[in-house]
């Protein structure tokens, strides 16, 4: 990362602040995105027993994509359009090629299994949503990265324990690169991960997501098997996924484009009400690992029931965490109550 930062400030490959929607008050490089590809390539492929998993020459082909129009668009900016064809294209190579395909909805909305092409379609949409949304929420420092190590952080451990090893390795590795990624995108940050991250690591984690999906519906006796994999899968994307929704549904009730860029987001809310970048990361990141605790308490439930739940949570993320701040302030003594107050603002 000091290399890659040293580079892109002498090229002047960087990200300038604006006054509306960029926070950051110097000009910061862009292209974290590299580091964090090459450290998950060269790592994995060495590591992480690569010829097992048979997905992984179109896994590394449709990466490879991404990464490259994500540096073409850090540096000389591409068209919407033409990104989201490579994204489909991508998505599409990993799905059909790599047969990386969900077939079974697992009862959600009373949907068990279902045809093979509408499994195609929708697991392809599945990997360009997330792409997207997961591009979406790198609005701050630290939170697109941290909600990656979270993801990472818990999908690592659950492979190991059901036995599948090169995935396990794949989630590991993803969780030391956004963590040495983060020392540096940390507030205040020094470099972004730019579309270049932020597209790759989002593809990394649907196809994680996916991987979780269909193994853990494959080995109902696996030691960590979870009930309903979908409505777990989604409260560990609760982030991408719940700050998407929202600020598209507001958008369509206030009568805009539901494409257009506005300050809705979760973490432009925290912002808005002063608090500092990295407090808000935080929160938020407090507030996935709750959701994610709520999904694996509740997954004795009917599978809409609880993915409706695991949804008002996401979208309950914002004020639980104001919630749990003001308690903080009034339930701690006052010493501590003014240090809360500072970390919030950045004054300590």
């Amino acid at each position: 990362m000091p290399a890659i930062i040293r580079i892109a400030s002498i090229k002047m490959l960087t990200d300038p602040p604006d006054g509306e929607r960029k926070f950051h008050k110097e000009v910061i490089p862009t292209l974290g995105g590299i580091g964090i590809f090459a450290s998950f390539l060269i790592s994995f492929s060495i590591w992480g027993n690569a010829a097992s998993l048979e997905s992984y020459p179109f896994f590394v082909a449709s990466l490879f994509m991404l990464f490259l129009i994500g540096i073409k668009d850090d540096v000389l900016i591409l068209s919407p359009i033409k990104k989201l064809i490579v994204q489909i294209v991508a998505a599409a190579e990993i799905v059909m090629g790599g047969g990386i395909v969900l077939t079974n909805f697992g009862g959600v909305f009373g949907i068990y299994e279902i045809p093979y092409i509408a499994g195609v379609i929708i697991s392809t949409l599945i990997f360009v949503i997330l792409i997207n949304s997961y591009n979406l929420i790198d609005g701050i420092d630290g939170l697109a990265a941290g909600t990656g190590i979270v993801v990472s952080g818990i999908a690592g451990p659950w492979f190991l324990a059901s036995g599948f090893a090169s995935m396990a390795i794949l989630s590991f590795v993803l969780f030391g690169a956004l963590l040495g990624f983060l020392i540096f995108n940390f507030y205040p940050a020094k470099i972004f991960m730019g579309d270049t991250g932020a597209m790759a690591v989002g593809f990394i984690l649907a196809y994680i997501i996916v991987q979780f999906i269909t193994f853990n519906q494959a080995n109902p006796e696996a030691a960590m098997y979870v009930e309903n994999p979908i409505v777990f899968a989604f409260a560990l994307l609760i982030i991408p996924v719940a700050d998407t929704l929202r600020v598209i549904v507001l958008r369509m009730l206030a009568g805009k484009n539901p494409l257009h860029a506005d300050y809705n987001h979760m973490h432009h809310q925290f912002m808005k009400e002063g608090f500092l970048p990295s407090t808000a990361s935080v929160a938020i990141w407090m507030g996935n690992l709750w959701v994610v605790f709520l999904a694996y308490y509740l997954n004795f439930l009917e599978p809409t029931t609880q993915l409706v739940l695991v949804l008002a949570a996401g979208f309950g993320i914002h004020p639980f965490c104001k919630l749990v701040y003001y308690l903080l302030l009034k339930l701690v003594p006052a010493d501590y109550s003014r240090i809360i107050m500072k970390l919030r603002i950045g004054n300590i």
